[in-house]
């Protein structure tokens, strides 16, 4: 077996799971459990190996809660021991799908993220007439763990991990999915946003391979091509639906298929992306101005500062400089 190939012993190591917990506790500082994990971090982690190697672990149930953005969602939050699991699991996966990922897939990457995904996006405009959006129905309720199962099994071969992967997956519980049907994944795991951007990677290849556009780019479910043509752009839109139905059991969203020159502006990550520049959407700037003016402390807690930079560095994908420094010149002091 090649040392690159990722194994449970290599997941469950006391090292491995030492930096999984620190990437949890980055990610959920002070929160879900995290102090009285570390208050016996050492015995924790001890444990935790012991149960993964000998095939006893179980997730813990989870805390579902409602998010309303631009449509209400339901999260799913695992328990921090849960966590430090996922992260181990996701690093050891990690290598292996990103020598697979074509160049252009977006999401849950290193060096990639939206502000990437925008500037292609810009670079497709610029060199051709239209472009094609696509997204899928009910995306994350809609992963077939068979089909995700398979995909994984293409990459490991140490039926131990695979087990592991088959376990979250069966305690993945999505209130929306009626019991006994083994599909979906909650929203909010580390796992679930991997296995989400691993299960469309085979269309990714289909598209690129086989279909051929001038420009395809994916970030999660959220699909872009740009052609010259525009019947060559409808003609991909009935592939990509088909190989979406019967290889991937996934429905894609017909209302939200479109295609349009790109002089009227790609909707696109939250933003509007011309030829020449890039602006934010309307639901966007709402929520930029709306954060922008709320009055600020002059001792504003870690959270207050990580939420006002949050919004900042979303109008800063787009061409809004000037936009957010009067904003900023406004945002009162409390």
């Amino acid at each position: 077996m090649s040392a690159a190939t990722p194994t449970l012993a290599a997941v469950a190591s006391f090292p491995s799971l030492l930096r999984a917990f620190h990437r949890a506790r980055r990610a959920k500082r002070g929160r879900g459990g995290e102090p009285a994990f570390y208050l016996h971090l050492e015995d924790a982690l001890l444990d935790l190996s012991e149960e993964l190697l000998e095939g006893r672990y179980r997730p813990d149930p989870y805390r579902y809660f409602t998010l309303r953005n631009r449509k209400e969602r339901v999260v799913a939050e695992a328990s921090f021991r849960d966590r430090v699991v996922h992260h181990a699991l996701v690093a050891a996966l990690e290598p292996s799908w990103e020598r697979r990922y074509i160049e252009h897939s977006y999401a849950c990457r290193i060096g990639k993220g939206t502000h990437a995904a925008v500037t292609a996006a810009q670079v497709g405009a610029r060199r051709a007439r239209f472009f094609l959006r696509m997204d899928v129905r009910r995306y994350f309720d809609a992963i077939d763990h068979q089909v995700l199962f398979d995909l994984l099994a293409a990459e490991v071969s140490d039926p131990a991990l695979l087990s592991l992967c088959g376990t979250l997956m069966d305690a993945a519980a999505v209130p929306s999915v009626p019991p006994g049907e083994r599909r979906g994944l909650p929203i909010g795991n580390l796992t679930s946003q991997f296995w989400a951007n691993v299960y469309l990677d085979p269309l990714d290849h289909h598209v690129t391979r086989t279909l051929r556009p001038g420009l395809w780019l994916r970030y999660m479910d959220d699909m872009l091509a740009f052609a010259d043509e525009k019947p060559t752009l409808w003609r991909l839109a009935e592939e990509v639906t088909d190989f979406a139905r019967d290889t991937l059991r996934l429905t894609m969203k017909r209302r939200a298929t479109f295609v349009a020159p790109v002089h009227d502006g790609v909707p696109w990550l939250g933003r509007r992306v011309f030829p020449s520049l890039i602006r934010l959407d309307r639901v966007n700037r709402l929520r930029v101005a709306r954060a922008l003016s709320r009055p600020m402390p002059a001792h504003p807690t870690d959270r207050q500062l990580c939420s006002l930079r949050s919004r900042h560095g979303l109008a800063l994908g787009a061409d809004t400089q000037q936009w957010v420094r009067a904003a900023l010149t406004k945002t009162p002091l409390a």
